[in-house]
């Protein structure tokens, strides 16, 4: 964001990142919408997406083996699996298709990635509260993501046009992804402290 040189959807002629005018997706764009190029921001953007993307399909597996997800709920186990396994794919993909070159993949991987994050969570929420170790204080987070996920899914389909609006699209995006990062980031921490057992074959 420090290094976005500019330009808004409403306004081309805006200095540097609006964090209620932006979507995050336009740190990824090829050139800013003022026209300006913006190798450092493109490649940031791009390579912490890919990283996230990686990790999250690495922390998905190990979780649910940890935790012996198919013993707990056979249902929710496998709707994590499939979930956890092609949203990473489509989280890179948002990072590989800039907005600005490949707009139709790039909503698509978008719309369909934060669609997947519903039952995923869902699945979580589920696993994590019949899970005997883990508190279910992390269940309960992974709960206020699924309604949290619900309503912005609401306004990514139904939402006003960011086209015509401003800060609306774009600041519930930036609520919803960042409660995302916290609350993995959160279920992480408790997965290292409750689930230290190495993994038995």
């Amino acid at each position: 964001m420090l290094y976005f040189p500019g330009g808004t959807i409403l306004d081309h002629n805006t200095k540097g990142y609006s964090f209620f005018n932006n979507f995050f997706s336009e740190l990824g764009r090829w050139r800013a919408i003022s026209g300006e190029t913006k190798w450092i921001s493109f490649y940031t953007f791009t390579i912490s997406v890919v990283m996230q993307a990686i990790a999250m399909f690495i922390f998905n597996l190990y979780f649910l083996r940890k935790i012996k997800s198919i013993h707990l709920h056979r249902g929710a186990h496998y709707t994590a699996l499939a979930s956890g396994f092609v949203f990473p794919f489509l989280l890179a993909g948002i990072g590989l298709t800039p907005c600005d070159v490949f707009l139709p993949q790039h909503m698509f991987c978008v719309k369909a990635g934060f669609s997947l994050l519903l039952p995923m969570s869902i699945s979580y929420t589920l696993l994590i509260r019949k899970h005997h170790i883990l508190p279910n204080r992390y269940g309960n987070v992974m709960l206020s993501i699924v309604f949290g996920i619900g309503i912005y899914l609401v306004m990514l389909f139904s939402g006003p046009d960011p086209h015509k609006i401003p800060y609306v699209q774009q600041t519930a995006q930036k609520i919803i992804v960042y409660s995302m990062v916290f609350s993995l980031l959160y279920l992480s921490s408790g997965a290292l402290r409750f689930l230290q057992e190495p993994i038995k074959e």
